[in-house]
């Protein structure tokens, strides 16, 4: 089966040689008008994309568009900008394009779903209060300042439903997915008020930095709610954390359904189990791995992961009943490694990458190695390929990152660059590496999908006026625009 790269990128610079030659197609998306945010896609059975991003205006959109015109705030000195929807064919052509948004900004955390029936979801964080909602919405209207809103569409886009979720205060999107019929929202809340059930985890938000106080960036619990797939009932909704600021990176399931969940935190009293690896917080922020039941009651395991300084945890795979990968970013020096790993020593200059296979039943890594050259890498993701290999993706700011003879692009020219690597089943060969490419390129929070069929979905902001497009939807220039690369990498991954 032939294996595709999907890139949709706010960037990218120009690509030559080898390289070039992988690209099916590429280009410019929109303008983001000066809005920061991640630009998640998803591909359906017919590989056609479905993007979700934020622009400042500008859109192409298309005649049956759900909202042509757009919304958000023009004044320059007010950071603002609605969200938008685009489905394009497996050739790149645009099949169907709308803004969504209201008077307010609807201009970060941007995330997209299907279910098994080609439904799209896309979820965002939004400050207006005069976005549509269904008739049989769970949450008719704003609640906070900024509260969660999820719009349903069918596979051609038609709209289905939509509704608010939040509390009085700021909630914001981590990631959301759709499994056993049922939509999984993870956020971050600093609301007291987030709606809980009756038989949540934790029914009562937990931080003693008040929402409104002069430490409030500290401030945050995780929310996970359970949504029914019409969007008009909540089934399941719990927050989870300490008395600091706590965040999901990534999430999967196993196979008894429960949920397995892997993030960071800055609270000492992050809820850990009585059997966890590691039962206290080590560094100034330590990454956390929990696993907790699919109707959000109980806790089956939590474990600090860390080292004396700062960790994250950003991506997981699940390899078997006792084997969770586990990929992230580390400064700290005295982070676990185990005896065989590839590299044991800590190189970073800001953080370097690692990589984690941790087994429930040992109850502890049983292979851990660094990743990384001399200055910033962080390692945001990890899949299982059909090949048994595993693909990860981050980013690096290393000239001296760690790459094959075969890489398709093999040095760096500045600031932050893609990095893509292929392991072989035992993680401690690296069969494949390569840098992302680009001259000029400024990229910033990519997000990465592995999808079945061989298609690894990227996403970024990035800057980089001689980006190798094929087709342009809207003119580059010097500042941050969302695009889009489909390359084929089969032989690679």
């Amino acid at each position: 089966m032939k294996t595709l790269l999907i890139t949709t990128l706010l960037c990218f610079g120009m690509v030559t040689g080898i390289f070039a030659q992988k690209i099916d197609f590429s280009g410019y998306l929109a303008s983001s008008g000066g809005v920061h945010t991640s630009t998640p896609s998803v591909v359906d059975k017919n590989g056609n994309i479905f993007i979700a991003g934020g622009t400042g205006g500008g859109l192409k959109v298309t005649n049956d568009a759900f909202q042509k015109s757009y919304n958000g705030h023009t004044d320059d000195d007010v950071t603002g900008g609605d969200a938008f929807l685009m489905k394009l064919s497996p050739t790149g052509d645009i099949i169907y394009s709308t803004y969504i948004g209201g008077s307010g900004s609807e201009n970060y955390c941007l995330k997209i779903a299907l279910d098994d029936s080609g439904n799209v979801y896309v979820g965002f964080t939004t400050e207006s209060g005069d976005l549509p909602v269904s008739n049989n919405a769970c949450q008719k209207s704003i609640k906070g300042d900024n509260d969660h809103y999820i719009i349903k569409f069918s596979n051609d886009c038609n709209y289905i439903a939509s509704t608010y979720l939040g509390g009085s205060g700021s909630d914001h999107w981590t990631t959301l997915a759709v499994y056993n019929n049922i939509l999984y929202l993870f956020g971050k809340t600093k609301s007291l008020d987030f709606p809980t059930t009756q038989r949540a985890i934790q029914k009562e938000y937990d931080n003693s930095a008040p929402p409104d106080s002069n430490q409030s960036w500290m401030a945050g619990d995780i929310t996970i709610t359970a949504l029914s797939l019409n969007l008009d009932k909540i089934l399941n909704s719990t927050y989870l954390g300490g008395n600091s600021l706590d965040y999901i990176r990534s999430y999967s399931f196993d196979s008894d359904k429960k949920i397995i969940l892997v993030g960071a935190t800055y609270s000492g009293n992050y809820p850990v189990t009585k059997k966890a690896y590691q039962k206290t917080m080590d560094g100034k922020q330590d990454g956390f791995l929990t696993i907790i039941s699919q109707n959000l009651s109980k806790i089956d395991y939590s474990t600090f992961i860390g080292g004396d300084s700062t960790d994250q945890v950003n991506s997981i795979s699940v390899e078997d009943a006792d084997n969770i990968i586990l990929v992230g970013e580390t400064k700290s020096p005295d982070f676990p490694v185990t005896y065989d790993a590839t590299n044991r020593k800590y190189i970073g200059g800001n953080a370097d990458g690692f990589i984690m296979r941790f087994n429930l039943k040992l109850n502890k890594p049983v292979y851990s190695s660094f990743i990384g050259g001399s200055k910033t890498d962080q390692l945001r993701y990890i899949a299982k390929t059909e090949k048994q290999k595993y693909v990860l993706a981050g980013t690096s700011a290393s000239k001296d990152f760690p790459l094959t003879k075969d890489a398709l692009y093999p040095s760096i020219n500045a600031g932050m660059d893609l990095v893509i690597l292929s392991f072989d089943k035992t993680l401690k060969n690296i069969e494949f590496s390569t840098y992302g490419g680009g001259a000029k390129q400024r990229i910033m929070d990519p997000i990465f999908n592995y999808v079945k069929g061989g298609k690894l979905i990227i996403s970024s902001m990035c800057v980089s006026p001689d980006f190798p497009a094929t087709f342009k939807f809207v003119e580059p220039d010097n500042t941050w625009l969302n695009c889009i690369w489909k390359f084929d990498l089969n032989d690679k991954l």
